[in-house]
Parts: C-alpha cells; sequence; structure tokens
C-alpha cells in the first residue's frame, strides 16, 4: 500500500506523541484541530521544464488519508509582493466547492480544475489533490534534541514523514502575470488560509479570520515558542499584517536563535547573531526571482547567490536552516525519500 516505509498511522502517532518539528505541521493548539487549514510546507521554483513558468505549491492536512478533503469553509491563499518599491500585492485565492477547485487573482488569474486532476487556462495550470509529503527530517530526534539542548540525531537519521500524503494546490503561472512583465521578478511569497465568511463566489468577501501561515520552513515550529509555551504560534499563525510581524514576534525569534546556537557546543558559528538573524527571519516569506531559471540554492537570493531562489521539493532545507543557526555542518542526517515527478505537478504520487 505504501511506496514508503513507514505507514501513515505510525507516523501520526509520532506526531500527535509531542510536538514534532516541521516545516509547520500541526505547529500550533488551534490549528492543529482543524487539519484541512493547517498549512505544511510552501514551495517556489521556476519550472525546470519551462523557464517562463512559475511554480508555487501549498500543502495542507498533514498526514492525510485516502478520505482526506480540502474544506468549502476555508479559503486557500497564495500572498506574493514584488519587492521593487511601491509594488502592489498578489492574492491568489482558491476555493473548493465538491471536486472542484477554483483559483482567481489578479491579472486575470482565474483557472478551475477537477480535484486530482489538472487545468489549464491563460497561462495558469492548477493542481489540487492528494500527494505524497514532500517534506523531510527526524522530528522525533529534534523533539528529543529540544527536551534535553543536547544533540539527539544519529547517523543515518529517520524521516519521521516517509510514507506520509498532504493535500497539495499546485500552480503553474506564466512568470509575466506575476512580474510585471518581466520588469519586476523579484517576489515575496507565503501561504495563508483562511475562514470563508461567505458561500458564493464573490472575490471581495475575502474577509474571514486567517488560520494559519507558512512561508519559510520551520520558522513557527522552531523559533516560537521553542522551550516555552507562551501561546504566541496561534498569534504567529493567524498575524495578517505583515507590517506587525516584526515588533511581535523579532524578540521571540532572537530569544530561541540564541538558544539554537548552542546546540552543537560551539557559540555565535552561525550564520549571523541571532538580533540580527531574527530581522530576517521574521519576515517569513519565500524569496524567489523568477528570471533566474537555476534553482537549487536556498536562501539564494537573500544571501546574493545568482539563481532563483525559493525553494525547491529536493532542496534540504533543514541542514540549511540548521547550517544558518546552528552552526556550519549540522544535520538531521535525513535525504529526501520521496520519488518526485519531472512534469508538472511535481510532487509524487501519493502513498
Amino acid at each position: 500500500m505504501f511506496a514508503k516505509s513507514f505507514s501513515v498511522i505510525a507516523v501520526a502517532g509520532l506526531l500527535f506523541a509531542g510536538a514534532v518539528f516541521a516545516a509547520d505541521h500541526v505547529d500550533a493548539p488551534l490549528i492543529a484541530q482543524d487539519p484541512a487549514a493547517d498549512l505544511g510546507d510552501v514551495y517556489a521554483f521556476v519550472n525546470p521544464n519551462d523557464s517562463g513558468e512559475v511554480i508555487l505549491a501549498a500543502t495542507v492536512a498533514p498526514f492525510a488519508m485516502s478520505g482526506s478533503r480540502f474544506s468549502n469553509a476555508v479559503e486557500y491563499r497564495f500572498n506574493l509582493q514584488n519587492t521593487a518599491a511601491g509594488a502592489q500585492a498578489i492574492t491568489i485565492t482558491c476555493r473548493f466547492s465538491g471536486q472542484a477547485a477554483r483559483c482567481r487573482g489578479s491579472s486575470g488569474i482565474n483557472v478551475t480544475s477537477q480535484i486530482g486532476r489538472t487545468a489549464e487556462h491563460k497561462g495558469v495550470r492548477l493542481f489540487a489533490g492528494l500527494r505524497d509529503d514532500p517534506f523531510f527530517f527526524d522530528g522525533v530526534a529534534f523533539n528529543a534534541t529540544v527536551a534535553t539542548l543536547v544533540p539527539q540525531f544519529t547517523d543515518p537519521g529517520q524521516d519521521t514523514f516517509e510514507g506520509a500524503n498532504v493535500l497539495a494546490i499546485v500552480l503553474g503561472i506564466d512568470s509575466d502575470l506575476l512580474s510585471n512583465g518581466g520588469a519586476d521578478p523579484v517576489l515575496r511569497f507565503y501561504a495563508s488560509t483562511h475562514r470563508r465568511v461567505t458561500d458564493d463566489d464573490d472575490e471581495g468577501d475575502n474577509d474571514g479570520a486567517q488560520l494559519d501561515r507558512t512561508g519559510r520552513p520551520g520558522i513557527t515550529t522552531a523559533l516560537i515558542d521553542l522551550l516555552a509555551s507562551t501561546g504566541k504560534k496561534d498569534q504567529y499563525n493567524q498575524a495578517a499584517d505583515i507590517d506587525t510581524w516584526a515588533s511581535l514576534f523579532e524578540d521571540e525569534i532572537a530569544a530561541n536563535l540564541a538558544a539554537l546556537d548552542t546546540l552543537d557546543g560551539v557559540v555565535d558559528n552561525n550564520l549571523l547573531p541571532p538580533p540580527v538573524l531574527a530581522s530576517v527571519l521574521v519576515d517569513d516569506r519565500l524569496i524567489i526571482d523568477v528570471s533566474n531559471p537555476v534553482c537549487d540554492a536556498y536562501l539564494a537570493v537573500e544571501l546574493g547567490v545568482p539563481q532563483c531562489g525559493g525553494r525547491t521539493l529536493e532542496r534540504d532545507v533543514i541542514d540549511d536552516t540548521f547550517g544558518a543557526v546552528v552552526g556550519p555542518g549540522v544535520s538531521d542526517f535525513v535525504g529526501n525519500t520521496s520519488v518526485f515527478l519531472d512534469q508538472f505537478p511535481f510532487l509524487g504520487e501519493p502513498n
């Protein structure tokens, strides 16, 4: 039944036995009660088969089963903004009704597909359905590390998400539609879920409460309420105003970065001092340059590496993150356990 060695039931048992560090899976008390609104990960990369198309993906319902469904009471939003001065935000809102998914936004984005099938309309492709979870990480060992403040990773590690599925929304968009015809190619991207307040199809009613959000992997789970519960995880997920993120969470992130810096036994060997790194990470959005077709370095735009940045499915962003916040060479010793497709929607077939 499963292409991977862990069963979904076994993995879910490990998850709910304690707060497993993941990109964003089941990261806070309130969102854990609403799986269809619970974001797992987001990905953004230039299509390796077509440099004129950007791929945006968001996963929800961690450890989804064959009967898991998107909610018709939830809006799933892809939030983008060009980094050019004065650039307007771009919001793509996806809604579900029965077996149909519809995503609409600015620049004429308007596409509808059936669940589990790909549809295309005017430069936009959409797939929504059950897929293999692309995320890989030894969450159990990280839990033990946090509990003891002593590294508990072993080589090889065990991928907590091996054999797990998610519900995924994958968009393939002509990059000119997002980049002002190529004039503003650098985008900040995060996904959010919101309570749907009406049943009609009016684009103007997008005022439901925000339920969850995720951008860079691991920010909520590793850098908010890491060592003590303050209730900020729910507050973090529900913070819809980007302009408030720094004042609400930068100090919390800096404190937890300082704690993580000690895990390798060496202090001050992370990428930047905790207060400086916190000022970067508190803007919890992936940054992608859609004009660059080379995408194999996480945080490339932030670090000035001439690549697209964003986040690909294959990239070991956890080891990248450990290197930045703990120290060079720190690893969970887990590699990718998924079999990705070489074409849209790229995420692997469900287990």
